[in-house]
């Protein structure tokens, strides 16, 4: 029986009510495959989970033949809420739902041997972030005899990556090398791999190649969970690179019921090598695809909504469609130039003061996206300046703070024996290493290699509690110290099996004596105990969860977890700072998004590649109307007129961008507060070449001081004007500033601004 079928049942009506034409027309899509072009706020998650609900309730999929995949955590949380409560409450009953890297370690850890018998990976590997990937790449640079110092390990790391997402193999990296730096690369890639499989350790993008290199060796698990999953969902397909394309393609293949969502106007990671061309040619992929679009955006106004618009269509890679909205037409959008990123952060805080004290916006109500991350120290010293309480997403997370993950390596270390990143952390970091210095390691990594043993197994040998007869040859404070060590990490091993996480973890700390490092006296101790304390209570509410986590299944959960994964949306409402990539998939009542200037946005490498590399360009253009969507009922685009980078201070221009943007949209600001009335010709003008002559525009007005006066410095910050002096129609200023002392200012070239 079809879908339409069904539409007259009260469960078809109960989930098709309150969707609009084209979102029903999603839902009701069941089979083949589907593209849904879903522009931003037009409901694609609503879409989505009202289509998982309508398979399973009314077609009646059984849940674990449902396959769905998001980009963050965050998304396939709210999914999976929305579907239950869209089911009163009844569980999923199996649908497999997550990020990409969390679906491709779930396959190699459902199939634990062949995945050890074919890809020599052994059921307990370690998920290495970044940072442990960096020390990968630095160990395989001494290796190969070259200088950590000379070859940027971070550099490396991504090109390793890009060679990775595209299903480029070491050896196949060493073919291809045209230069001396790609050869390098090539050999450090080859002895990264060794090095991580030495460590039985993935990287991200193992946890989507191995899968692949899974299938290959062992096609009958590939026909498995090809007629296994006989619908499957892709959210954000714009951001899919080749290897997750080709991992969707190959699982849809038996029964073609493929559904992905996404809008190319918001493709923004091709640096992550994200290919839009996934989206735009899926029809080429698939002939018989149906194309929906969602065109109604419900989250912002009209203004906003226009002007987005009108800025994406001056890209030509894009899938043509029409953003609107019934929302109502809303303020004008505010377009402030300041005079550098000290003036443009001031004026955002004061901003977010005003709007918070005489309007009654919530802080959490308010973001502040910028293009690179460099941009957010101005803006945090202006909040903390003004005591407005924010958070930095894609700042230092949690689980990557320094105590966090000295007492993480441990945990790491007990579950996979063969972790060196993590045995050479807690040597290095934790008490019970003391003693041990480079010799001494080198002889323990020799005799591991020699007896084709991990490092770990060198230090329990020492301490008597191996399965080898011989053991390093150590002597004096370094044989004591491997003994300690040894000792210690096997007596924690025991309690593995018995002892609830959080018992396992006040041992760690007692043992280890990592817990008595800690001054309870001093500010900075304290706060990083607060951490551990708060590490302790994550493992005991772990520990009364009814579906209790084991240690492996919290691992992998702690290593995938995403930076907008770790935003704060309780109570006490702060002001969020992001940088624009970190914002999609996010809305806020008002947004800031502060530097729209040529060489921020768009940045200079799109500019400096502009006519052999225009795609680059059209990214950037995306990326400002990701920005600008974001916003729901304020949207403030603020430049500056010079902008210090790399400790000079350079002349900046607006972003092309702007010029897209009609002027009855716009409400534009002088520097000084004032309305302007600069057409979109002098703007594009500006934009497009030399700034207009001095003649063009009036010279703004010179503000007059008076003693008493609170006043804001775009350099020196707040103080109060003790003398106001005349000097041949300017002013001689005297200001008292609180953190500078007193300074003597021209009021022509201070650009102060009064605070009341």
């Amino acid at each position: 029986m079809s879908a339409l079928d069904f539409t007259g049942t009260s469960a078809s009506h109960d989930l098709l009510a309150g969707l609009n034409e084209q979102q029903q027309a999603s839902v009701l899509a069941i089979d083949g495959p589907i593209l849904v072009v879903a522009g931003p706020g037009s409901g694609k998650t609503r879409v989505l989970t009202h289509r998982i609900a309508y398979l399973m309730e009314v077609e009646g999929v059984p849940g674990d033949r449902i396959l769905a995949v998001t980009f963050t955590n965050k998304a396939a949380r709210e999914m999976r809420a929305r579907i239950e409560q869209l089911r009163h409450g009844r569980p999923l009953d199996g649908v497999v739902m997550g990020t990409f890297h969390a679906f491709g370690a779930r396959l190699l850890r459902e199939n634990p041997g062949v995945v050890a018998d074919r890809l020599r990976i052994l059921p307990q590997f370690t998920i290495y972030d970044t940072a442990d990937q960096a020390e990968i790449v630095k160990a395989a640079l001494t290796s190969l005899g070259l200088d950590p110092k000379l070859f940027q390990p971070r550099r490396i790391l991504g090109r390793i990556s890009a060679a990775k997402s595209q299903l480029i193999t070491p050896d196949e990296a060493r073919n291809l090398a045209e230069t001396y730096d790609e050869e390098v690369i090539a050999r450090v890639f080859k002895e990264y791999e060794r090095l991580l499989r030495r460590a039985n350790a993935l990287d991200f993008d193992d946890l989507l190649t191995q899968p692949i290199h899974l299938f290959e060796e062992a096609p009958h698990l590939l026909e498995r969970y090809q007629e296994r999953f006989q619908h499957i969902l892709v959210d954000e397909y714009q951001d899919t690179n080749r290897v997750q394309y080709v991992l969707v393609s190959a699982l849809a293949e038996r029964h073609r019921n493929l559904f992905v969502v996404g809008d190319p106007d918001q493709s923004i990671y091709g640096w992550r090598q994200a290919d839009i061309r996934n989206i735009l040619d899926f029809e080429k992929d698939y002939p018989d695809a149906r194309q929906i679009h969602l065109e109604l955006n419900y989250r912002s106004t009209a203004r906003i909504v226009e002007a987005a618009d009108r800025v994406i269509r001056e890209n030509v890679a894009r899938i043509d469609r029409r953003l609107r909205t019934d929302n109502d037409e809303g303020e004008p959008i505010v377009l402030r130039e300041l005079t550098d990123q000290a003036h443009e952060a001031q004026f955002i805080a004061d901003e977010i003061r005003r709007m918070a004290q005489f309007q009654d916006v919530a802080y959490d109500d308010i973001a502040i996206m910028y293009r690179t991350t460099a941009q957010s120290r101005a803006l945090e010293e202006a909040l903390r300046f003004r005591g407005l309480p924010y958070q930095v997403v894609g700042g230092v997370r949690f689980y990557e703070r320094k105590e966090i993950k000295d007492v993480l390596a441990v945990l790491r270390l007990l579950h996979n024996p063969a972790d060196t990143v993590a045995l050479e952390r807690i040597i290095g970091n934790l008490p019970m290493g003391r003693g041990l210095g480079p010799r001494a390691l080198e002889a323990i990594t020799t005799w591991a290699a020699a007896e084709r043993r991990t490092m770990l197994d060198g230090f329990l040998a020492v301490a008597g509690r191996g399965a080898t007869e011989t053991a390093p040859a150590l002597s004096g404070a370094a044989r004591s110290a491997a003994q300690r060590v040894g000792a210690t990490i096997a007596g924690l091993h025991e309690m593995l099996i018995d002892e609830p996480l959080t018992a396992l973890f006040d041992a760690i700390l007692d043992r280890t004596g990592y817990g008595a490092t800690f001054d309870r006296t001093e500010e900075e101790d304290l706060d990083r105990w607060a951490n551990i304390l708060e590490l302790r209570s994550e493992l005991e509410r772990l520990g009364d969860d009814a579906a209790r986590e084991t240690l492996p299944q919290y691992l992998e959960r702690v290593a995938l977890v995403a930076d907008v994964d770790t935003l704060d949306t309780d109570e006490r409402g702060r002001v969020t700072l992001i940088t624009l990539h970190s914002a999609k998939g996010l809305e806020f009542p008002v947004v800031f998004v502060a530097g729209v200037e040529e060489g921020l946005l768009p940045i200079s490498r799109a500019i400096e590649n502009e006519h052999l590399r225009p795609e680059e360009l059209e990214e950037e253009r995306r990326l400002f109307y990701v920005g600008m969507t974001r916003a729901e009922r304020l949207l403030y685009l603020t430049y500056v007129s010079s902008r210090a980078t790399y400790g000079k201070v350079g002349y900046s221009v607006p972003s092309r961008f702007l010029t897209a943007i009609p002027n009855h949209l716009v409400r534009s600001l002088g520097r000084r507060g004032s309305l302007r009335t600069e057409g979109k010709a002098g703007l594009r003008d500006r934009v497009r070449g030399e700034p207009p002559p001095a003649v063009a525009a009036p010279a703004p007005p010179v503000v007059t001081y008076q003693a008493g006066q609170k006043v804001f410095h775009p350099k020196f910050g707040e103080g109060v004007v003790r003398e106001a002096t005349e000097r041949a129609g300017d002013q001689e200023v005297a200001v008292e500033f609180v953190r500078h002392g007193t300074k003597r200012l021209l009021a022509s070239l201070a650009a102060m601004e009064t605070l009341d």
